[in-house]
């Protein structure tokens, strides 16, 4: 008799087995991303789920619910990324960043408060993911948290994102900070942003003149981009 299994279904079943080489299921997930129906979502959630489960596999179903977007796969990585194994948070928080969702944004938040290094860099890679939404958040952050590396993420991402709104705290930020290294990314951002109030410039000119190298240096560079930018 002919074999009715779609090459969707095939995929799937692939996914299930363990006895397939995790190389072999994730090609598999990747194919039910691209042929993507909403009986994926269960089987992803499914492997998520399963703490016995190669680490490879449940990051890449991760991914995969990030890529395939709705509201259940925000819902399965909200969920997933306050989980207790560290890389499927980390991949986890990847996958918000990809869905591009603000409701992610205070879990996000918050991730910078983590102790390890990987859930950090992810929460602060998908914080730059998802755009202008995150920009007030960032700006928040930027003025009012006390913890200098978050501080340090908010000014990086901010000039990453290049919007104009961020400008006026960036200039107070650099005007009263005390931690020279979010003085230095604050001053970078502006050059990134490379335009903004008058002040933009007299600011960066009395950062050039900082006792710390490194401040003096940004600001330097910082000047030069934007001079570029409005000549």
């Amino acid at each position: 008799m002919p074999d009715d299994t779609t090459p969707l279904e095939t995929a799937i079943n692939i996914v299930k087995q363990k006895e397939y080489p995790s190389s072999s299921r994730l090609s598999a997930i990747l194919y039910m991303v691209e042929k993507f129906e909403p009986i994926c979502i269960p089987v992803l959630e499914e492997i998520l789920h399963d703490p016995q489960e190669d680490a490879d596999v449940r990051s890449g179903a991760a991914l995969a619910l990030g890529k395939v977007g709705g509201d259940r796969a925000f819902e399965i990585l909200k969920e997933m990324a306050q989980d207790e194994d560290a890389i499927i948070k980390s991949y986890s928080m990847q996958a918000l960043g990809i869905l591009g969702r603000e409701e992610s944004v205070p879990l996000l938040l918050n991730a910078l408060k983590d102790e390890d290094n990987t859930v950090f860099a992810s929460a602060a890679e998908a914080l730059g993911r998802i755009g202008k939404p995150v920009v007030p958040h960032l700006i928040d952050l930027l003025n009012n948290s006390k913890a200098d590396d978050a501080r340090c993420i908010a000014a990086w991402q901010l000039g990453t994102l290049r919007y104009s709104e961020a400008v006026p705290s960036l200039v107070k930020v650099i005007r009263g900070e005390k931690n020279p290294d979010v003085m230095a990314l604050s001053i970078w951002a502006l050059g990134e942003i490379g335009f903004g109030p008058s002040d933009v410039l007299e600011v960066l000119k009395w950062a050039r003149s900082h006792e710390d190298p490194a401040i003096n240096k940004r600001a330097e560079m910082a000047i030069k981009k934007i001079t570029r930018h409005v000549n």
